[in-house]
C-alpha cells in the first residue's frame, strides 16, 4: 500500500446547456492516526489544455492520538461546473501535508507546533470515466429507507 497517495472517485452531473458539475471523493491512506484533512486548493491555470488541478491538504495534528495504524483521511469536494474544452478533460489530484518538524521534541502545549511541508503522490482521473449522477445526494434522501 502506498501512503499519502490519493485514491480518487469522480462523479459528474450533466445539465443541458450548462457546464457539467463535478464532485470529487478522495481517500488518502496515512501510516498513523494523527493525520487529518486540512482543506484543498484548486488550480485552473491549465484548463485551456483540458487539465484541472486539485491539491489535497493533510496535517499531522499533535492533539490527535498517535497510533501506528493505517488511517484513511477523506476529502469530498463539490468542484462545481467546469467547462473543459471539447467537453472532456482530466482532473489531477495531488497530496501535500504539513508534518511535524520534530515529533519527539514537540509537546502538545506548543501552539501551533512547527511543521514542514511534504509532498505526497499524484493521480489523474479522466472525466470520461466519471460516474454519472442525475443529481447530487440530498440530505433528506440519506435516511429515507429507515
Amino acid at each position: 500500500m502506498k501512503f499519502f497517495y490519493p485514491q480518487v472517485q469522480l462523479a459528474r452531473e450533466t445539465v443541458l446547456d450548462e457546464p457539467d458539475t463535478y464532485y470529487l471523493h478522495v481517500v488518502t491512506f496515512c501510516p498513523r492516526t494523527c493525520f487529518r484533512a486540512n482543506g484543498h486548493e484548486l488550480d485552473t491555470s491549465e484548463l485551456d489544455k483540458g487539465k484541472y488541478k486539485v491539491r489535497i491538504k493533510l496535517r499531522q495534528d499533535p492533539t490527535l492520538p498517535d497510533f501506528d495504524y493505517i488511517t484513511p483521511v477523506v476529502h469530498t469536494l463539490a468542484l462545481g461546473g467546469i467547462a473543459f474544452p471539447g467537453g472532456e478533460g482530466e482532473i489531477e489530484v495531488s497530496v501535500v501535508g504539513d508534518v511535524l518538524a520534530s515529533p519527539a521534541s514537540v509537546s502538545r502545549s506548543v501552539d501551533p507546533p512547527p511543521t514542514t511541508t511534504q509532498t505526497g503522490g499524484t493521480t489523474t482521473v479522466g472525466t470520461t470515466g466519471s460516474d454519472g449522477k442525475t443529481k447530487p445526494i440530498d440530505s433528506d434522501s440519506l435516511f429515507s429507507n429507515f
